[in-house]
């Protein structure tokens, strides 16, 4: 016989603890419940091309009464253009011109929609708004 102690014990498989008893809130996750919603119409495609901005009806309305009160507003133009100089019939039309675009973005009404049309109808007739567009694009005076 030996007197050399065996490395190896033999070890009773049988000594398992009992799981941990959890609380519920720290307990192990349960599996999420998933749900799957099919849709079976066919919603219609949005139109390509949106054009509700231009407002088509609304500003031909706007303009049309304008053509009636653009011709005064030109006429003032043109006395201050005769009697002042050009540039200040322009710093004139200009001004007039974005108070009555911000009056229309912050009202949004018939009334300051004709009123950016009449400035602007105004300005064209009375000034060279064209001329001026080409020296400001070409830099060509002549």
């Amino acid at each position: 016989m030996s007197t050399r102690a065996s490395a190896h014990p033999e070890v009773a498989l049988t000594d398992i603890p009992p799981p941990p008893n959890y609380p519920p809130s720290v307990g192990p996750r349960q599996a999420p419940e998933v749900t799957v919603v099919l849709q079976t119409e066919v919603m219609p495609e949005p139109a390509r091309w949106d054009w509700t901005w231009l407002q088509l009806g609304r500003n031909t309305k706007c303009l049309a009464i304008s053509v009636v009160t653009a011709p005064m507003w030109a006429a003032c133009l043109g006395d201050v253009r005769a009697e002042q100089h050009g540039s200040g019939a322009w710093f004139m039309a200009g001004t007039t011109f974005c108070l009555a675009l911000w009056l229309d973005n912050r009202r949004k009404g018939f009334l300051t929609r004709v009123l950016v049309w009449t400035t602007a109808l105004g300005a064209c007739l009375a000034l060279p708004v064209f001329t001026a567009l080409v020296t400001l694009l070409t830099g060509s005076r002549s």
